[in-house]
């Protein structure tokens, strides 16, 4: 595959279906979940780059800002059977030329956390990443108080590479940012 041209990256961002859950572009209909979501305290907690306070017109602002962005791809997480939004996956800051991205992933609905729909939906956006768009390095950034979500990455062959020192504030404290990353090779090695 030749390099990836930012500016052709896939627009409108193809649907893909993993296991029970279709990855698509986010519609209006999709603001009342955000708004359930991303408001919630006790689960934006647990994320880096998250804050609560969005209003239902910030968030129809922020999924018509996604239409234009030119350096990410960002799909709804949604339900196969109903097609409604559970949460969103997307891969950030792609640069082309030295062949990077970063990913972030959200499973909104505590009912549908915890049942391998994050590593299904994880599996396949680092694979079409690595394949689609000839990526190298796929990195993120997880709460260094998140030791679920370190396991959760390092069991899909993530590496940690280092720390952000109170690179947030949650709780009325600092917190460090743990960075890990996977490249192509050792995600070939692992899942083919």
């Amino acid at each position: 595959m030749s390099e990836v041209d930012v500016l052709a990256l896939p627009r409108p961002v193809s649907a893909l279906i993993v296991d029970d859950v279709v990855l698509r572009p986010f519609e209006p209909a999709d603001i009342d979940a955000l708004y359930a979501y991303r408001n919630d305290r006790e689960l934006v907690s647990q994320l880096g780059g998250f804050s609560v306070g969005y209003s239902r017109s910030d968030l129809a602002t922020w999924i018509e800002r996604r239409r234009t962005v030119t350096d990410e791809i960002l799909w709804a997480i949604a339900d196969v059977s109903d097609d409604r939004c559970i949460g969103h996956v997307g891969l950030y800051r792609i640069d082309a030329r030295v062949r990077r991205a970063e990913i972030a992933i959200l499973i909104g609905e505590r009912d549908r956390q915890g049942r391998g729909i994050g590593t299904a939906v994880t599996r396949a956006v680092v694979t079409y990443g690595f394949r689609e768009l000839n990526l190298h390095r796929i990195a993120l950034q997880v709460l260094a108080t998140n030791d679920r979500a370190m396991r959760f990455y390092e069991s899909l062959g993530f590496t940690r590479e280092g720390s952000l020192r109170h690179h947030q504030f949650r709780d009325g404290a600092y917190v460090d940012m743990v960075l890990m990353s996977i490249l192509d090779d050792e995600w070939a090695t692992k899942f083919g």
